[in-house]
């Protein structure tokens, strides 16, 4: 593989929420090898002993009680440059419970500006806390971990100091500290790398799935990333092929009725459970809904809903490699569609990474045209940007245009991907498919060649 996935570096879970909410580990997951940044100072500080020290302790925490006891935590840490080529997607601090009883229904995380305070500080000596820059809400019972998303905060390299406050009362949020180790907080940091290349196939005559997958493989000099699509619900794993440990884009379907209604919660945590932990799996519910819901199938609440219940079943799995995936029409977000895509939007805490399916309009390469990268792209960068989410094409297409041999195809692609890469788009998928609307399929030679340069 030619330039390498997304980085992410993975404490002991990174669950399918870049929400800023509440995620959850299990104790198996807890016991896998803790990575991130650790910070480099934390204590806490209590308001009815202003003159005590607690920096060398063992735990940090973020009391609210009435006998009255009130403290609140302090962590810092350096974050260092993003590797060459690099940009930070996203940040989330992660920490171990020490205590689980009386936990806090609601824990803050706010901002701290003054980064020069020592863990030998006090209550008196305390900087001054800002605003709220992340939530989290009660946990399950037996939850081991609370995780604050910082992605809006933590952008750039630099040194961020945060304050978790309990507002809560007779309650208490206790973690443990640095000075307990390998349980100590972790900010783990993914980095988005170079967009990563593939395509949706099938199956052609004669062939199976896994030898399609060669072909593809034999066309364009080895894909990055695989998409796989199933009309119900996915097959066991591995599926309909062994993908090898590349990113896997999965796309799914189901009456969102029968998904509220719980019909598929033990299939969907059987499969949860048992996906790979050694590739990233994107998996989306019902990409493109916004035809079905259109059509009177069901409703965008349904749909909105459906999403939230199963993003809760992947993230009891608590494998770092889920990636929950909404997938909508880049044509969602153009003023002609008449659409909003918050109608289909099942919100951030549900997400890990939204995608569109983008095209060169069929009725523009009749006319022999191709759309430029902004015209087609812009709108849905601003969306991610605007909600904080990496951004994916998982299905990227365009006829040849009227009059064009291949070459003006071959262009449209290097444009396209050029403008992805610099963008730092998560992957961009080739429609590389015979569909009844026409041949997309990249078989001239001019075209093959432009998606083999990206690939390679």
């Amino acid at each position: 593989m030619r330039r390498g996935t997304v980085r992410w570096f993975s404490v002991f879970l990174t669950v399918a929420s870049v929400s800023g909410t509440l995620s959850l580990a299990s104790p198996a997951a807890t016991a896998a090898a803790r990575d991130g940044l650790a910070p480099v100072a934390d204590t806490y500080v209590v308001t009815e002993a202003p003159g005590n020290v607690y920096g060398t302790a063992a735990k940090l925490a973020a009391s609210h009680w009435n006998t009255p006891w009130h403290s609140q935590a302090y962590l810092r840490f350096s974050v260092p440059a993003p590797p060459a080529g690099r940009s930070i997607a996203s940040a989330r601090l992660e920490m171990l419970y020490q205590k689980t009883e009386q936990q806090a229904s609601v824990t803050e995380l706010r901002s701290v500006a003054d980064n020069s305070w020592t863990e030998s500080m006090t209550y008196a000596s305390r900087p001054a806390v800002g605003p709220v820059v992340a939530t989290a809400t009660l946990p399950a019972p037996g939850a081991t971990a609370i995780s604050f998303d910082v992605s809006a905060t933590v952008r750039a390299a630099g040194t961020y100091s945060f304050a978790m406050t309990n507002p809560t009362a007779q309650s208490a949020t206790v973690v443990h500290s640095r000075e307990a180790g390998d349980l100590g907080p972790r900010l783990i940091v993914s980095y988005a790398g170079p967009t990563l290349c593939g395509a949706s196939f099938a199956a052609e005559t004669g062939e199976t799935y896994q030898q399609a997958l060669a072909r593809e493989d034999s066309l364009f000099g080895g894909l990055e990333a695989v998409r796989v699509f199933y009309g119900g619900l996915p097959q066991p794993w591995p599926g309909k092929l062994d993908a090898g440990n590349r990113p896997m884009v999965i796309s799914f379907k189901a009456s969102p009725g029968a998904v509220l209604a719980g019909t598929h919660d033990a299939a969907m945590r059987t499969w949860f459970a048992a996906a790979p932990r050694d590739q990233d799996i994107y998996w989306s519910f019902y990409h493109e809904p916004e035809d079905n819901i259109r059509n009177g199938e069901f409703t965008a609440a349904d749909y909105r809903q459906a999403w939230s219940r199963l993003a809760a079943l992947a993230r009891e799995a608590a494998n770092p490699r889920l990636r929950g995936t909404l997938i909508l029409m880049g044509w969602t977000v153009d003023p002609a569609s008449g659409r909003n895509w918050r109608e289909y939007y099942p919100g951030r805490a549900a997400l890990d990474v939204l995608a569109w399916d983008v095209y060169n309009y069929d009725t523009t390469a009749a006319k022999g045209r191709y759309l430029a990268p902004a015209t087609l792209l812009d709108a849905t960068f601003a969306v991610n940007r605007a909600e904080n989410l990496p951004h994916g094409v998982a299905e990227l297409g365009s006829h040849i245009a009227a009059g064009d041999d291949g070459t003006g195809r071959a262009a449209w692609l290097a444009d396209m991907t050029g403008y992805l890469e610099r963008h730092a788009s998560v992957w961009a998928l080739y429609f590389d498919l015979d569909w009844p609307t026409g041949d997309y399929r990249l078989r001239d030679p001019a075209s093959r060649t432009a998606w083999s340069a990206f690939c390679s």
